[in-house]
């Protein structure tokens, strides 16, 4: 009796951890679909980004820098060149591919009234 007890033990024992194991698959397949969402919404919003970048840049480049003053355009080339123009950060390093609107309104500011208020 008591080897057949031991052995009811081991089959209760496996029934348990093939029960675990599949809550663990099941698990790891809920956290592979999660996953891949999120590379794949992370992808959109690269590409999307990169676009925006691109349409800003146009923007800028729309807006005429020689219309910008010889200090603007000094501004303009150091924003370029990766540094702060605002007052809030003036002299500190851009992050790669960071933009700052306040330094672009350093720059840029009152060209629409120069420009009779067109864009």
């Amino acid at each position: 009796m008591n080897e057949n007890q031991q052995q009811n033990n081991i089959y209760d024992h496996l029934a348990k951890l093939g029960s675990h194991l599949t809550e663990m698959g099941n698990e790891l397949a809920a956290l592979k679909s999660q996953l891949n969402l999120a590379l794949a919404q992370n992808a959109e919003l690269t590409i999307e980004n990169r676009h925006l970048q691109e349409a800003i840049k146009k923007l800028r480049d729309q807006r005429g820098e020689q219309q910008l003053s010889t200090g603007r355009r000094t501004l303009n080339e150091l924003y370029h060149q990766g540094f702060h123009v605002c007052r809030k950060h003036f002299g500190e390093r851009l992050a790669p591919h960071e933009s700052c609107i306040f330094c672009d309104e350093a720059i840029f500011s009152g060209l629409d009234k120069q420009n009779g208020g067109q864009d």
